[in-house]
């Protein structure tokens, strides 16, 4: 008898907490994270650039200042946030935040002090682009 008493135990807790839930704030939250997460990926995906300014591009390399890991995954890619320091041609440091999907491989590359290869088309600093391959 005590397995029957504790199942009406059970559901009526449960029919108890189904009568509590709000549908509707758990659908604004939903469509909240939903939104978030859209930018966030927005963000990672490099803009569609003109091929004129891919004809101006320079290579030059960055220091990353920090880097801080976004609570999100794409596919086995972590979303990282990175704080550097573009050395410029011209000798002069623009810092950048960028946000980037990075591979588990090159997770290490993003330590503080260490520096990347990148490119930049001089004069638009949204434009910095990692070069994970070298």
């Amino acid at each position: 008898m005590g397995f029957l008493k504790d199942l009406a135990t059970l559901t009526a807790a449960g029919n108890a907490a189904y009568a509590r839930l709000d549908v509707g704030a758990s659908l604004e939250a939903a469509s909240r994270s939903m939104d978030q997460a859209s930018r966030v990926l927005a963000a990672t995906l490099p803009p569609a650039d003109d091929e004129l300014f891919e004809s101006v591009r320079v290579r030059t390399t960055a220091t990353v200042v920090d880097a801080r890991q976004l609570p999100m995954m794409v596919g086995m890619h972590s979303v990282v946030e990175v704080d550097l320091v573009v050395m410029m041609p011209s000798g002069l440091p623009l810092p950048v935040t960028r946000t980037e999907q990075v591979a588990p491989l090159h997770l290490a590359r993003l330590a503080p002090g260490a520096t990347l290869d990148v490119s930049i088309v001089p004069g638009r600093p949204e434009t910095v682009r990692v070069e994970w391959n070298g």
